[in-house]
């Protein structure tokens, strides 16, 4: 199938994958467009940091291709695979999200007011706002 991959620094892209028993199996030289992590002997990595994977095979499947949603796991993010559009969703890590929580520092949106006027919320720095978010559903 044809698989859209959605990562929240790189955007999306597009990636060759197969379902098969729960795993979803990519070519390893797919992985740096698609996840920004490339596949080495001492783990996934990153420009100089790697991280060990300590389970290999759950990474890796036997044929030398790269579970995504085991690679996912093994860099701690959320993933969110959906089969019928053949769209996987990537979270940030856990560690950026504790410490944006942690900072209290939301990421930057740019939002339209009730007039139109676009506005970041980056250019209210140190000072209090609150978003209000409607959904009809």
């Amino acid at each position: 199938m044809r698989l859209t991959v959605l990562e929240p620094d790189l955007g999306a892209a597009e990636v060759d994958a197969e379902a098969v028993d729960g795993r979803l199996l990519a070519d390893p030289a797919a992985l740096p467009g698609a996840i920004g992590w490339t596949l080495k002997p001492e783990g996934l990595c990153r420009a100089e940091a790697c991280v060990p994977l300590w389970d290999r095979d759950a990474v890796v499947a036997p044929d030398g291709r790269v579970d995504l949603l085991g690679a996912a796991a093994a860099l701690d993010r959320p993933v969110l695979f959906d089969d019928a559009s053949a769209t996987l969703a990537l979270g940030s890590a856990r560690a950026d999200r504790q410490q944006a929580l942690t900072g209290r520092r939301a990421p930057d949106v740019e939002l339209p007011d009730l007039d139109g006027t676009t506005h970041r919320l980056e250019s209210f720095f140190d000072r209090r706002v609150t978003l209000v978010a409607f959904a009809s559903w």
